[in-house]
């Protein structure tokens, strides 16, 4: 659809293969791409693609009304992935399909933040509010849903605090983001640059999970064809940035056509490229645990490694939050407690 692979309506799928073929593209979240190119390629493929387009579409609106609602009290407000990616990436938006809406504001706006949600009908998924205020402070995130089922998760970092990322790119850099068309509406989201590396450091993250992250690179990849650079430039500084972004564009040019990333971030780029493509394509569980955590440091320095290792151990979580709900103005202490409690945990 974004003329890629030429004549790949063509191909001739066995029939013994397609409803195999359907399930795995329900897995990867390409289930209305696979529609749409291969249309009755297996039974109710065409239903379930349909019902994802609804689910997208009632998404995006609702985005678009969060925002307007939101903006005027959050100037540094952005509408992150999901519908924002749809609109700059795929080539319609209706196809990418996702779970929740993610946006992104200044740490500060915590208070502002959650009166204008409640405002909206969003209710947080954490009732205790010492252990919600908590969470946001140190840059875990939190979670809103509202009665017709939607799902809003806001944090102001892109990736948990232990995850390497380039300094200084937040919410907060007007030069970052710009106003993308939603339902209608003009929304705040990442430039495509900003989407792009992004995009890449989320699929390790969750170690190449599913191929619909990789559609969303590809798609940036061809219609951005700046974008590459951009992030090169963005990633400067923080060496696992730029080693995640050129195995992301990689292996998005590996599986959707050669060219696609200009010959910067070719299959040389990355020596893990062909081990990322098998697990796309295999049957097999994705990295969970230690395992992803060695996934992760396979593109880190020493250094980094060292650091992410730390942050992952001290930083304060929602489980120290749960053990002990301290008063904001002591949540300084959860540094010292926090060591605290895993020597009594181990001890126990």
């Amino acid at each position: 659809m974004h003329d890629l692979s030429a004549g790949a309506g063509e191909i001739a799928i066995p029939p013994e293969a397609r409803e195999r073929l359907a399930a795995w593209a329900r897995r990867h979240r390409v289930t209305g791409l696979l529609q749409a190119v291969f249309p009755g390629l297996a039974a109710n493929l065409q239903t379930a693609a349909y019902g994802q387009t609804r689910h997208t579409t009632l998404f995006t609106h609702e985005a678009a009304r969060l925002f307007a609602l939101l903006a005027p009290r959050l100037p540094a407000l952005a509408l992150v992935k999901g519908p924002a990616l749809a609109a700059q990436a795929w080539p319609d938006p209706g196809l990418r399909i996702f779970d929740d809406l993610d946006f992104q504001c200044a740490r500060g706006d915590y208070p502002a933040l959650t009166a204008g949600l409640a405002e909206a009908g969003y209710t947080p998924l954490i009732g205790d509010s010492r252990r919600a205020a908590h969470r946001w402070h140190y840059g875990w995130g939190l979670g809103f849903r509202h009665p017709d089922g939607f799902k809003v998760e806001i944090n102001h970092r892109f990736f948990p605090p232990h995850y390497p990322w380039p300094p200084g790119l937040t919410a907060g850099r007007a030069d970052l983001f710009g106003l993308q068309p939603l339902d209608g509406t003009p929304v705040r989201t990442p430039a495509p640059a900003l989407h792009l590396l992004q995009c890449c450091l989320h699929a390790v993250w969750h170690g190449w999970e599913r191929l619909a992250w990789l559609v969303d690179i590809a798609g940036l990849l061809a219609r951005h064809p700046d974008s590459l650079a951009q992030a090169q430039a963005l990633a400067a500084g923080c060496p696992f940035a730029k080693r995640t972004l050129a195995a992301g564009a990689a292996v998005a040019e590996t599986i959707f056509g050669p060219g696609l990333a200009g010959g910067d971030g070719g299959p040389a780029a990355d020596p893990g490229v062909a081990g990322s493509v098998a697990l796309l394509t295999s049957a097999a569980p994705v990295p969970a645990g230690r395992q992803l955590r060695k996934f992760h440091e396979r593109f880190m320095r020493p250094r980094e490694k060292l650091a992410y290792r730390l942050r992952r151990v001290f930083t304060p979580g929602d489980g120290d939050f749960q053990w002990l709900a301290l008063p904001p103005a002591l949540r300084g202490l959860y540094w010292v407690l926090r060591p605290m409690r895993a020597t009594i945990a181990s001890i126990q």
